[in-house]
């Protein structure tokens, strides 16, 4: 076998892995800046947590007790403006975050018609 060719070949051996680890390797979420935490005002309090996979939701009214846990989202938007939306039963649980303004979001739920019944800024530092 002609030596060039030989050294060529085991090159190429050799690189392929590397080639297709770089290649295959997903973006990491990590580095991306996500709005997880437990953010409140007075009368709701919203947790947002990320498991690398995706994000859960848990809202609680500090009022009544009433409580919803939401697994699984959908995140569009601008990476000025992102927004994670959940789906429980046609009522539409949706986060809006600005990573300028981390400490803050908005949450809306909209009931299956598509009427907004919740609007709030909940702060990530508020005083309880």
């Amino acid at each position: 076998m002609n030596p060039k060719a030989l050294a060529l070949a085991t090159f190429i051996g050799l690189a392929t892995p590397a080639i297709a680890d770089i290649a295959l390797t997903p973006p990491v979420m990590a580095q991306v800046p996500v709005p997880t935490g437990y953010f409140q005002d007075r009368t709701w309090a919203v947790s947002v947590g990320f498991d690398g996979q995706s994000f859960s939701y848990y809202g609680r009214n500090k009022q009544t007790g009433d409580a919803i846990e939401l697994y699984g989202d959908r995140v569009t938007g601008t990476p000025q403006r992102r927004v994670y939306i959940w789906n429980n039963n046609g009522y539409i649980y949706q986060v809006a975050w600005r990573p300028s303004d981390p400490d803050l979001i908005r949450v809306q739920v909209f009931n299956p018609n598509g009427r907004e019944i919740l609007n709030r800024l909940l702060n990530r530092n508020w005083d309880i």
